[in-house]
């Protein structure tokens, strides 16, 4: 088998861009990999690089390349839009010959990982940066003498108490996404019966609801197959739907679950009459961190982190997560899990 269609097959099947420019800066080859990500009618064979590839700091560094006829190998990042790319520049001479070698690997996924890091990294410090803030303000002030006024100093603890309750809600948290993230903490499915755990639910935060002036309610579900589901995950995931449909619901609103069976499982829903979200919000609510009304969440308590755990909780059974709401009309949070026969 001739050499030369052993090196193309190896071309074509690499998972990085692969093209040949001459001397003039024309492409002379390109694998399957760089033509699926620069698409060109016709082919890229003849066409100068500038009409096939935009990134200017890329085709300047090519043209140095083809003045000086040579130099040493580099890499560059470069962007296309929303891709991101390790441009690796080798240049060649054979008996005179010049041309040029283009090996360009996709890192959009990597750029992608490196700014959630990032992200999260900042949104952490700041989450932990105003509770201790305050925590710290208070005591300094208790310190230097705020001690004498018991009325002052009960307020000053309950504050204290308050922002020290938020740092340890957000740090289980942290801790309960990171093992959900990382598959440390297993869902472990079983037969279970979801009418169970909905009335048991929806009793645990009777008291919240009634403090609130809202009332929640359950409807029948007697006639429910059970589901194959981790109930203690699954307590954790009607937890936090049930804790976000109270806060975010104003005072004479009201919280509903109900349970329907669909072909194959049952959806379970959470309805109520609150505040309601943004339609340009909806695809963003699951991220860690993100809120619609950041002042109004930290004020109610909220972490920003109970709907990615209920995301990742239900992808981790397989089912499906959706919401539906619209601002002033209250929204419904709904999820999918199969019959467990």
């Amino acid at each position: 088998m001739a050499k030369t269609l052993i090196l193309e097959t190896i071309a074509s099947e690499m998972p990085t861009g692969v093209i040949v420019l001459d001397k003039n800066g024309t492409a002379l080859y390109a694998n399957t990999f760089f033509l699926k990500s620069f698409p060109v009618d016709g082919g890229v064979e003849g066409r100068h690089i500038s009409s096939i590839m935009e990134n200017a700091n890329l085709l300047k560094t090519i043209d140095s390349f083809l003045e000086k006829r040579g130099g040493n190998s580099i890499d560059i990042e470069i962007n296309d839009g929303s891709r991101h790319f390790n441009a690796h520049i080798v240049p060649l001479k054979d008996k005179g010959e010049f041309s040029l070698l283009l090996f360009l690997q996709d890192i959009t996924e990597e750029k992608r990982v490196e700014t959630i890091k990032k992200d999260f990294v900042a949104n952490v410090s700041h989450e932990l940066r105003t509770p201790l803030a305050s925590i710290k303000g208070y005591s300094e002030t208790l310190l230097d003498g705020g001690m004498d006024d018991k009325e002052t100093l009960r307020e000053f603890l309950r504050v204290i108490d308050r922002h020290a309750t938020r740092m340890a809600r957000l740090i289980d948290d942290l801790l309960i996404l990171s093992r959900l993230e990382s598959h440390q903490m297993a869902i472990v499915s079983a037969p279970m019966d979801l009418s169970e755990l909905i009335t048991s639910s929806t009793k645990g935060f009777e008291k919240q609801a009634r403090d609130k002036g809202i009332s929640i309610t359950s409807e029948p579900t007697d006639e429910l197959p059970k589901v194959l589901g981790d109930r203690d995950r699954l307590e954790q995931v009607m937890v936090n739907l049930l804790d976000n449909a109270i806060k975010y619901t104003p005072s004479g609103g009201r919280v509903l679950v109900r349970a329907l069976k669909l072909d194959g499982g049952v959806r379970v829903d959470v309805v109520d009459t609150g505040i309601g979200i943004p339609a340009g919000d909806i695809p963003r609510i699951f991220e860690r961190f993100y809120r619609v009304d950041k002042a109004r969440s930290r004020e109610l308590g909220g972490t920003g982190l109970g709907l990615a755990i209920v995301k990742h909780i239900i992808q981790g059974h397989n089912g499906r997560l959706q919401v539906e709401s619209a601002p002033g009309k209250g929204s419904t949070f709904s999820f999918f899990l199969r019959s467990a026969g």
